[in-house]
């Protein structure tokens, strides 16, 4: 016999398709999330660069703003500062042009005057007031470019006036005052600060200061190029780490899926598990027959209920000891044979029980292995699991077995009283009445008369046996009728009350309330307790207590119990008392029992009998506390109605 451990418990685990679709849900997720990330970290990053940017546009515009206080060496002075500017590791250029692309200052002096934007890259660009960025690409170099206009002067007209000398400008420029005082002194003063104002703006007015100069010409636009490597590494680095904590927590995510998955599949196994145990648990104690577990070390592992009662044991006297000690020879025999040969096919044997008792019993068995393991039924063998016992009680069996041999006893018997019992009857007559004729041939008194006599008793004799024989023979022919139980028994006890009395034998009668009438044949009934209770008085010749009692096994059945106090049958007449011809009696015939039997049959009921020991607690109470012979009748209820 082969036991597998490894069985797929039944139950609706998790579909693949479940796991799979939380996967690719949690896995959107996830990436939501870190596209969202990123897109914020590059934005963050932008906008710090942009505010550098931004931050030094407006210190090349004060610087600028400084310089032209003396517009004398102007451009000279923002080239330098431009080139200052941008001699910083992150910065790749700083650039000024004008509206139409032209380069007016840059980083590179080399590069002033050439034109680095069409004008269709000019009006893509859009510069204004505010700060813009691009991400621009020249050959292999990619930059992050923050522009915007440059205004280092937010009020142009007002520098306008003080380079062309309105208003006293020329001292804010750094003019002597006492040419101030002689140009307010006349027209010549004033026309010689005019020209030098118109000198210099047609000194400048194609370099950048003619952009401030001129207050109708659009303003400059400044570029700060930045080295764009630490902006795309910082997010590479920030999209590496965001792509590895993302799938850290898919794996997190798809880890805990799996782990809530599997404890339910383990709370609904252990459910399942249980339930099984308690499903196994309820068969085993259930099961008609006697099972005993021995484990894989040798000891009594389990014993159901049935077992018990066949054993005479309790599981719990036996639980965990070895058999050799707790079990019967015969259970400790089948074990052997188990552990030779592994398996055990179903054997009768006699087991004999504490109290001597002895018990015809089945016994099969196996030896269960784990799968995998060897079957040979070496003793000890790796994957050796337990030895299982079926005990299987034979005496309801044997019992039904002497029923069927009775019976076809009953029905040889039956078939040679048809051929015989008319063919012996007609000589029995002749025989008698010639014995008579001759008895009244003799005188009185003779001896050849006495023996006439004797010869008249005796065919009398014979003929009651083939009269029974006979009437034991042919089929029961019942003549039904409701009848009252309780008044039929008394009527029976009153026709044994004078012979009773003669034997001193007390008479003891109960009957339980409310019983049910009978659909029964009285004659035929009456009989069968007639012949019951008359072999009990002649079982106590020396007086005794015979009883019966009448009440109901549970519902379907109504019970009769003759008791008597005698000195009952022995064991080995027990079980042959119903046969026909059997008597312990000296002038019995052996057919009243058999008679009995019949008739219980023919109503559809069934016949016990216990004799002195064997008689339970309800039949010693019945015949007064005796030892004696209990019969027991059971007559069922509905069947005997609807017949």
């Amino acid at each position: 016999m082969k036991l597998h451990r490894e069985q797929r418990l039944p139950g609706p685990f998790a579909s693949p398709w479940l796991v799979i679709g939380g996967a690719v849900i949690l896995g959107v997720i996830i990436l939501a999330m870190t596209l969202r990330n990123l897109d914020r970290d590059g934005k963050q990053m932008a906008t710090i660069l942009q505010e550098k940017g931004a931050s030094l546009i407006k210190a090349l515009e004060a610087g600028a703003r400084t310089g032209m206080r003396n517009p004398l060496g102007t451009e000279m002075r923002m080239q330098v500062l431009v080139e200052e500017m941008a001699d910083q590791p992150d910065i790749f250029f700083i650039m000024v042009t004008d509206h139409s692309g032209r380069v007016l200052a840059h980083s590179e002096p080399e590069q002033q005057g050439e034109v680095v934007f069409s004008p269709e890259d000019m009006s893509q660009l859009e510069p204004a007031k505010d700060v813009s960025w691009r991400i621009m690409t020249k050959g292999d170099t990619r930059a992050f470019v923050v522009y915007r206009q440059f205004m280092p002067l937010q009020g142009r007209e007002g520098w306008w006036g003080r380079v062309h000398g309105d208003s006293g400008d020329e001292t804010e420029l750094g003019g002597d005052p006492r040419d101030a005082g002689s140009n307010r002194a006349g027209n010549g003063g004033r026309g010689r600060g005019m020209g030098m104002g118109r000198m210099r703006h047609e000194e400048h007015e194609k370099g950048l200061m003619s952009f401030f100069s001129a207050p109708n010409m659009p303003p400059p636009i400044i570029y700060v190029g930045m080295d764009v490597a630490p902006f795309e590494q910082a997010r590479k680095q920030d999209t590496r780490h965001s792509l590895v904590m993302a799938g850290m927590l898919l794996l997190l995510g798809l880890a805990g899926l799996i782990s809530l998955i599997w404890a339910q599949n383990v709370r609904r196994s252990r459910r399942m598990l249980q339930d099984s145990q308690a499903f196994s648990a309820e068969i085993v104690a259930s099961l008609p027959e006697g099972l005993v577990l021995i484990d894989d070390e040798g000891l009594v592992a389990l014993v159901n209920g049935k077992a018990e009662e066949q054993l005479g044991v309790s599981f719990e006297s036996v639980r965990g000891k070895r058999p050799e000690g707790v079990l019967p020879r015969a259970v400790t025999d089948a074990l052997a044979v188990l552990s030779r040969e592994g398996r055990m096919l179903e054997t009768e044997t006699e087991c004999f029980i504490q109290g001597g008792a002895c018990i015809p019993m089945s016994i099969s068995g196996a030896r269960v292995y784990a799968q995998g393991a060897a079957q040979d039924g070496a003793e000890g063998g790796q994957g050796h699991v337990a030895d299982i016992l079926i005990l299987r009680d034979l005496r309801e069996v044997r019992r039904l077995q002497q029923e069927v041999r009775r019976k076809e006893k009953l029905a040889a018997v039956g078939s040679l009283a048809a051929g015989v019992a008319h063919e012996i009857r007609n000589p029995l007559s002749s025989i008698k009445g010639y014995a008579t004729y001759f008895g009244t041939r003799f005188p009185e008194g003779s001896e050849d008369r006495a023996a006439a006599g004797i010869m008249v008793q005796e065919v009398d004799r014979l003929n009651r046996v083939i009269t029974d024989l006979i009437g034991f023979s042919r089929p029961s022919d019942l003549k039904r009728r409701e009848t009252d139980v309780h008044d039929l028994a008394e009527h029976c006890m009153r026709l044994l009350g004078a012979d009773a009395a003669a034997q001193g034998v007390s008479l003891s009668f109960r009957c339980a309330d409310g019983l049910p009438h009978l659909h029964v044949d009285p004659d035929r009934l009456s009989q069968a307790l007639l012949n019951i209770c008359l072999n009990g008085m002649e079982a106590m010749a020396g007086g005794g207590v015979l009883g019966m009692v009448i009440d109901m096994e549970e519902e379907d059945f109504l019970r009769i119990r003759i008791s008597d106090t005698g000195h009952g049958i022995p064991p080995e007449a027990l079980v042959r008392i119903f046969d026909p011809y059997y008597t312990t009696k000296s002038q019995g015939t052996g057919l009243g029992l058999a008679i009995v039997h019949k008739i219980i049959e023919a109503h559809g009921g069934v016949i016990h009998v216990a004799s002195r020991g064997e008689a339970d607690d309800a039949h010693a109470s019945a015949n007064g506390g005796g030892a004696g012979t209990t019969f027991t009748i059971l007559l069922p209820v509905e069947a005997g109605q609807d017949a």
